[in-house]
């Protein structure tokens, strides 16, 4: 923000609502913005949960389940202070937000060049009748955010969600696994044939929305399938 405009409109911390002194491209304080969790090691290789310290390269998910991506990785901990910024643009429409998330999402990829050796971008889609709702698919604005810096094109149509899933938050991890089975389909196969996707999304947990979506993706021909997420559940 320019200083002129920020002695008129004053940035408060999203967690806290501390004022910030300066004009910062973070939404937090400097103290809340220090308690970011960035998942960088000690993750499993597969999925990106965090693993204990000298514990196997695969958690003991990863070891049971065979996943149809290639692999998920998500930039933090699902903790304060990214919980609060997901959920004040996800439930607050605070769709400002999009560009600070964004931005860690291709600060992640420019770390691990995988997640860029992809030929499109795909936001996880949000059932129509969620969409209207909440007027905005935060993937959708994270995905162009990350496309627009990437020059990466970004699949915004072709691929949608045609079955109306209760929230994913509050189910057990079978409940999550049912509750998003075949909720994904491909209208435009010829779109992802044989091409390598990025899907993102705003936060992993049990994955399974991820597995569902990427194994519609693996069905209609796609090459491969790479996950990212702003946050990871713990």
């Amino acid at each position: 923000m320019n200083p002129l405009l920020h002695l008129f409109l004053p940035e408060h911390c999203v967690v806290c609502g501390a004022y910030i002194p300066f004009p910062s491209h973070f939404p937090f304080c400097k103290g809340c913005q220090e308690k970011i969790v960035f998942l960088r090691d000690r993750i499993c290789a597969r999925c990106g949960r965090a693993i204990p310290y000298g514990g196997a390269p695969l958690c003991h998910v990863c070891r049971r389940i065979k996943y149809h991506f290639s692999c998920a990785r998500a930039v933090g901990v699902y903790a304060s202070p990214l919980r609060e910024a997901i959920h004040a643009l996800k439930y607050r429409g605070v769709v400002s937000l999009a560009k600070f998330l964004g931005t860690l999402l291709v600060a992640y990829c420019e770390e691990f060049p995988l997640l860029r050796s992809v030929d499109l971008i795909l936001p996880v889609p949000l059932h129509p009748v969620r969409e209207r709702e909440r007027g905005f698919n935060q993937a959708f604005l994270l995905a162009d955010f990350v496309g627009r810096a990437l020059r990466l094109p970004v699949l915004a149509q072709g691929v949608s969600r045609i079955k109306p899933t209760l929230p994913q938050a509050g189910l057990k991890a079978k409940e999550r696994r049912k509750n998003v089975e075949g909720a994904f389909q491909v209208e435009w196969p010829e779109a992802i044939r044989g091409k390598r996707i990025l899907v993102i999304d705003d936060v992993l947990t049990s994955r399974a929305t991820a597995e569902s979506l990427s194994r519609t993706l693996q069905e209609a021909g796609c090459s491969s399938v790479f996950v990212l997420a702003v946050a990871s559940g713990k």
